[in-house]
């Protein structure tokens, strides 16, 4: 099969402009179809998420379509899709409600190879509640974090490990189903920044073993 390289940038208005795009990491350019869905949805009628009226109905239809779209990126159930204003914050939500099951003295992991989005939120909700916080190594000469760096800093009181899916600076990518085994083995939960490795690589919950993944959709 031929690819219509043409036809595909045809459908990205942005590209017309005469600029090239590098800046992946600030934001993807967005689709026709993308912005016609967006203003479909903010003009037709919306209220709050129901089944009376149509504006109810519309609403929670957009909301479902969300989760059933990022359920089949993912390979996931929709059930399990959430969203929010940006990933950090997210991030930021689930390090606070997590940390109510912390304890003095329980550890968490984090790593030299994330963005700053998925350690700050970690180390602030440990320092809330007196966890320890250690810091897995990249390897200098090759930038790669091997799993076992994080398996030497596992302890019994480990309960959670936050770590990339690629470094958003060095492009590397971790181990994921090898270091969630190793976190799983004593009890802990896996969290996994994968806004830069979603728009690169097909990715399947079922076989990744994080507990929880997330990504940023104006990246993709």
């Amino acid at each position: 099969m031929t690819f219509q390289v043409n036809r595909i940038r045809a459908q990205f208005p942005a590209l017309n402009s005469g600029t090239a795009f590098f800046d992946g990491p600030g934001g993807s350019q967005v689709p026709k179809s993308v912005g016609e869905a967006i203003a479909q949805t903010i003009t037709s009628s919306v209220s709050n998420r129901g089944r009376t009226t149509k504006a109810e109905q519309n609403a929670d239809a957009a909301v479902l379509g969300f989760r059933s779209a990022v359920s089949d990126l993912l390979n996931c159930s929709p059930e399990g899709v959430v969203y929010g204003r940006s990933w950090t914050q997210i991030t930021y939500d689930f390090s606070r409600t997590l940390a109510k099951t912390w304890k003095l003295g329980d550890e968490i992991i984090v790593t030299r190879l994330d963005h700053d989005s998925n350690v700050r939120p970690w180390v602030q909700a440990a320092e809330s509640v007196g966890a320890i916080v250690k810091w897995a190594q990249f390897e200098n000469a090759t930038a790669e974090l091997a799993p076992e760096v994080i398996g030497k800093l596992l302890t019994s009181k480990t309960k959670l490990v936050a770590v990339t899916g690629a470094s958003n600076v060095l492009g590397t990518r971790p181990n994921i189903p090898a270091i969630a085994k190793l976190v799983h083995a004593t009890g802990a939960l896996l969290y996994v920044d994968g806004v830069h490795l979603t728009p690169h690589t097909p990715i399947d919950m079922k076989t990744l073993g994080a507990d929880f993944y997330g990504f940023s959709s104006y990246k993709l």
